[in-house]
């Protein structure tokens, strides 16, 4: 993300996908298998929270320290 460019808040699916670095596709079966979060729809669009990314990327950081610790 360019540092002149302001935070974005929600983000299209491909915006998610390119910020988890994985395709679009790979991207909405997560999103169908319930493992990544649901996107919030204003009017007709289809957006995802930046905040809920960041905090599932964060929860999985942990839980894979948590099992290296355990190992």
């Amino acid at each position: 993300m360019n540092m002149n460019e302001p935070l974005k808040l929600l983000v299209t699916a491909e915006e998610a996908a390119r910020m988890l670095s994985m395709g679009r596709s790979t991207f909405w079966r997560n999103v169908s298998a319930g493992v990544f979060p649901q996107p919030v729809r204003i009017g007709g669009l289809t957006r995802w929270r930046v905040a809920d990314l960041v905090r599932m990327v964060d929860a999985g950081a942990q839980a894979m320290a948590e099992q290296g610790r355990a190992a």
